[in-house]
């Protein structure tokens, strides 16, 4: 799965996180989509000589952005061909492994956006993740995308009850009343929006967590298959919009182009050399192997997630009411690179359950991009965390990082979606609609996105804290 947090980078770290596996392992979601007509796709034979806009990564910020590149703006600001190089098969990195788990953070890490970025982008940072969750349900209903998203009612339900934040600990429970009271004080909207369960009792009767001390109720969450939304974009840009798709075409490196007078970019693969006017880099935990300014900005750390079937008592009628994330101590002071575990109940009754990174030093999860094997220590708490959690969940940890956005300092035509540090399914939408209005010239304003998500030269100079996870 895909995960990020407030850990510092290793001193003097200057290696690059290299280039995806070739071999990779099989998640849920890749079982499930075998039959995609996309797997090898390349549209064309040979690699173009030349295109307006090419984009590294088909993952979710790949294929959104490519997406908004050709469905919106004035037809004369789109770009006539775009090209989508992917180094191994289509979607088959990071969203092919994450929870699908579309929560936004409706104030939890609100304190620390504010201590990092100011009282204005803290609530902004905020406002753009319910932003994102609108615009993911407009598409897919625009569209027409069956990828399992719910928002509901579901199962029958009147309501979705989602549990965004299960405190299992006195600390976590007051870390979450003091930032929940901050976020409320500020101006930020809580009615009928966020709902504290602060009596331990209904906490446990409510989310049915028997170590519970307090609970947070919220209707803005929601799930879906990540990879079934994203081929189906892929498939949309391609049929309808005339875009190249490329699999197993590794980006090697990507340099000013030799072209005199004509400018742009010379993307470098295995099979070929590319002339752009543009580059996007979604490339997320691989960033800073094309974009070595990054070291220590966005580097790759390790997660897993787990399907679970699990027992009669949360099948059927019973199943769990919505989304959870539950932290056993204060995730603002716990150890680097721990954060709340997760879970989401899909419809067909299976539990997609992440987490458990405590079972592993970090020191073994820190640069890891080996998706090729599972690690059998964050197995086995995958295993019996989700039991434990629910008398059938686990670890808390500061997430408080955010994106790059826009384009490169000093490297016109250049642009980055990547750094989602784990919570891609709640911000990417929103960026990449935001990244391709900039794209066709539009200004930062236009875009509604948070300023401090802009990749400047003032963020890459400050001293590098910020990860992204590689998933499993």
């Amino acid at each position: 799965m895909h995960f990020s947090a407030r850990v510092p980078a290793p001193q003097g770290m200057d290696e690059t996180p290299g280039f995806p596996r070739a071999n990779p392992c099989l998640s849920f979601w890749l079982q499930l989509t075998r039959s995609s007509p996309l797997h090898g796709h390349r549209t064309t034979e040979n690699l173009p000589d030349k295109a307006d806009v090419t984009i590294i990564g088909s993952g979710l910020s790949g294929a959104a952005t490519a997406y908004f590149l050709l469905t919106t703006g004035p037809e004369d600001k789109r770009p006539k061909s775009v090209l989508l190089l992917e180094a191994r098969d289509a979607c088959d990195g990071a969203t092919a492994r994450n929870g699908g788990h579309c929560r936004p953070d409706c104030y939890r890490d609100y304190r620390q956006y504010k201590a990092d970025f100011g009282r204005e982008q803290g609530l902004k940072i905020i406002q753009n993740e319910k932003d994102t969750l609108n615009l993911t349900e407009e598409i897919i209903a625009k569209e027409g995308i069956d990828c399992d998203f719910w928002r509901g009612p579901s199962y029958g339900m009147s309501f979705l009850i989602s549990f965004p934040y299960v405190a299992m600990d006195q600390s976590v429970a007051d870390a979450l009343a003091a930032s929940y009271a901050e976020f409320a004080a500020d101006g930020g909207p809580v009615e009928g929006v966020v709902i504290p369960i602060i009596d331990p009792a209904q906490a446990r009767a409510e989310t049915r967590c028997p170590g519970a001390t307090a609970a947070y109720t919220s209707a803005s969450s929601g799930s879906l298959f990540p990879r079934k939304l994203v081929l189906h974009l892929l498939a949309l840009c391609i049929e309808k919009h005339g875009m190249n798709l490329q699999t197993h075409t590794p980006v090697r490196r990507v340099v000013p182009s030799t072209d005199e007078g004509v400018g742009g970019w010379r993307v470098e693969t295995d099979r070929g050399v590319v002339e752009t006017q543009k580059v996007v880099y979604a490339t997320n935990a691989f960033t800073a192997t094309l974009l070595p300014e990054f070291l220590g900005h966005i580097y790759p750390f390790r997660g897993q997630c787990s399907a679970v079937v699990p027992p009669m008592a949360y099948a059927g009628k019973n199943v769990l009411p919505g989304t959870y994330a539950m932290a056993y101590e204060d995730y603002h002071l716990s150890r680097p690179g721990i954060f709340a575990d997760y879970l989401i109940q899909r419809p067909d009754g299976i539990i997609i359950f992440g987490g458990q990174r405590a079972a592993v030093p970090a020191e073994d999860l820190r640069d890891n991009t080996d998706d090729t094997v599972v690690d059998p220590r964050m197995t086995t708490g995958l295993r019996g965390g989700a039991a434990s959690a629910l008398c059938w969940m686990a670890q808390g940890g500061g997430r408080g990082s955010i994106p790059y956005v826009g384009e490169l300092h000093d490297k016109p035509g250049a642009f980055i979606c990547a750094g989602h540090h784990g919570h891609g399914m709640a911000r990417i939408m929103s960026c990449a609609k935001g990244l391709a209005a900039l794209i066709q010239g539009d200004s930062w304003e236009s875009t509604g996105l948070p300023e401090c998500f802009e990749p400047t030269h003032e963020r890459l100079a400050r001293p590098a804290h910020r990860t992204v996870y590689t998933v499993v």
